[in-house]
């Protein structure tokens, strides 16, 4: 034990007191000497001290036997969160604060991806993640639109030879092409974190060739010899096959070269299941035996990892398009929306070009054609000047022969004369060429809808439309029910026929055929003046059912 002496001088009984309580050490005592004013002090290292007051008139002395005096601590900042004030003036944080006054909380596992630690063991994520501690994606789109990495620049694409791009399911933008080499095998940097969770793979798939082997679009193998810690996703004996656990899931229809395929694999890890999708129809689902267990393992396009790791097999030959991920398990209506629902314009927004969906499929307009607010739901596009037109492009399905289609328009004609353009298929942007007058009006106002069958154009003929009152108008085709016409959601006629397309990546022209005068039309090549709403184009038939159901919700 150290005891030492401090003078102080020129000070009252209180001051003295006042200099001993501010130490950052304890007093053992003191004597005050109320002749000269000086306070002698006798320090310790404690924290407390016992004061007891003598009669003496000439010095006062404290000693540490019956009043106990606590120094408080001063802290400038106020701790908060129950951090406490150290003698220090700092404060002294509980173990899931930080910070000067204990006001940043703590995550022991630091949060990834731009996310932000909000609450102790809290992670907000930013756009795009989530998980505890934002490490797992909620969507990832590969569009391969000249690049291999994902459309936010998040996940890097990387493979040995250089890429090659071509036309792809939407002709805004391009494929993968693979050739069989594994030079070109995509690697993906950083990793997806898919153990033990829900996710959902979709594609577009253009085979140029099906090998008597496996077809690789997409792998992730941790240990190919362990099936928990190796996901496939490939096509075998020419039908779909998804591989994880001990038991693997096959398809039932065959994938043909030269051909668009959607395909979509889905787990959900809560009831243990996994589903195959084809073109939005459900190809087959099991229960698998364990959820999978990749841990940090890349994902690889195109091809899958051999068994000691150090090179490539399986690899598939044609084209890639529109690899998108999703870190839940997408429903079947999803799916079917994503493989069939070719563009959306519902004309709500500030950006009535948006396509509202899956493909973003952009339109654009021009000479006069505007968004108007008085539309069968919300706003319009509206068509009050001589060649205004609203134009979608690029559109590769509706150029297939005999590809199943529905165009589902809603239309309110402001004048029935002479007739007009509803919608105009052309092969050419310039509505030139190929070309097709889909859906227009009869110089007597008479709804009709056209077709090609490879020899001359079929008409397929509707009533005579009403003025200033919107109509629901679905023109439906496919191979085995021929072209039908609906109309406020109820089927008003339809015709056994072929479809004999362009065979190139099709424009829709709304409002106008613009240099298309020439497609065999027997009603007039003029504009249409009016209005256009809740366009949607889906690449199948849809049912009497859902027709109806966007009659009744549009």
């Amino acid at each position: 034990m150290s005891i030492s002496i401090q003078l102080l001088s020129n000070t009252t009984q209180n001051q003295c007191i006042c200099e001993m309580a501010k130490l950052s050490g304890s007093i053992l005592a003191l004597n005050y000497f109320q002749i000269n004013n000086t306070c002698q002090l006798f320090i310790l290292n404690n924290n407390s001290l016992v004061v007891q007051y003598y009669s003496n008139s000439s010095v006062v002395f404290y000693n540490q036997s019956f009043v106990s005096i606590i120094v408080q601590p001063v802290c400038e900042l106020n701790c908060q969160n129950n951090g406490t004030c150290s003698f220090t003036g700092l404060c002294i944080c509980t173990p899931q604060w930080n910070g000067t006054q204990c006001e940043i909380p703590i995550c022991t596992i630091p949060c990834e991806n731009s996310g932000v630690c909000t609450a102790p063991n809290v992670c907000t994520c930013s756009y795009g993640w989530t998980g505890a501690y934002c490490q797992i994606v909620k969507t990832v789109l590969w569009a391969f639109d000249g690049t291999l990495n994902d459309t936010s620049n998040q996940f890097v694409g990387t493979s040995s030879s250089s890429a090659v791009y071509v036309t792809g399911i939407n002709d805004y933008g391009t494929a993968l092409a693979l050739d069989g080499n594994i030079a070109k095998c995509v690697n993906v940097y950083p990793y997806l974190n898919m153990s033990y969770a829900s996710f959902t793979w979709e594609l577009w798939i253009y085979p140029t060739v099906m090998p008597a082997d496996d077809s690789t679009f997409i792998s992730q193998c941790r240990n190919t010899t362990l099936t928990t810690q190796c996901l496939i996703l490939t096509t075998r004996n020419d039908m779909m096959w998804f591989a994880f656990s001990n038991n693997s899931l096959g398809g039932i229809t065959n994938i043909s070269a030269y051909t668009w395929s959607h395909l979509a694999f889905v787990y959900d890890d809560t009831s243990k299941k996994r589903f195959m999708y084809r073109n939005g129809i459900l190809e087959a689902t099991q229960v698998v035996m364990a959820p999978l267990q990749t841990a940090s393992t890349n994902v690889v396009f195109g091809c899958r990892t051999t068994i000691d790791g150090n090179s490539y097999k399986y690899p598939f030959v044609g084209y890639m398009d529109q690899v998108l991920y999703n870190s839940r398990m997408k429903n079947a209506s999803e799916i079917l929306n994503d493989a069939t629902l070719v563009f959306y314009f519902p004309f709500r927004s500030s950006t009535p070009l948006i396509d509202s969906g899956p493909n973003l499929i952009n339109g654009s307009w021009g000479n006069g054609a505007a968004s108007i607010a008085s539309g069968v739901v919300d706003q319009a596009v509206n068509f009050s000047v001589s060649g205004s037109y609203f134009q979608v492009t690029g559109l590769v399905l509706l150029g297939t022969s005999n590809w199943p289609f529905s165009l589902s328009v809603w239309f309110k004609t402001n004048s029935l004369d002479g007739g007009g353009t509803i919608a105009h298929l052309s092969a050419s942007t310039s509505g030139t060429g190929w070309c097709i007058r889909f859906i227009g009006l009869t110089a007597t106002g008479t709804l009709e809808l056209q077709i090609f069958n490879g020899a001359s154009n079929l008409v397929l003929s509707g009533p005579i439309m009403p003025i200033n009152v919107w109509i629901h108008v679905v023109y439906t085709f496919s191979s085995s029910n021929g072209m039908g016409l609906y109309i406020n959601g109820t089927l008003y006629t339809s015709k056994a026929t072929s479809y004999s397309a362009s065979g190139y990546p099709d424009t829709l022209i709304f409002g106008n055929p613009l240099g298309g005068t020439s497609c065999g039309s027997s009603y007039p090549n003029k504009q249409f003046y009016g209005s256009l709403d809740e366009i949607r184009l889906y690449s199948r038939e849809l049912t009497s059912n859902e027709i109806a159901q966007l009659y009744l919700n549009p």
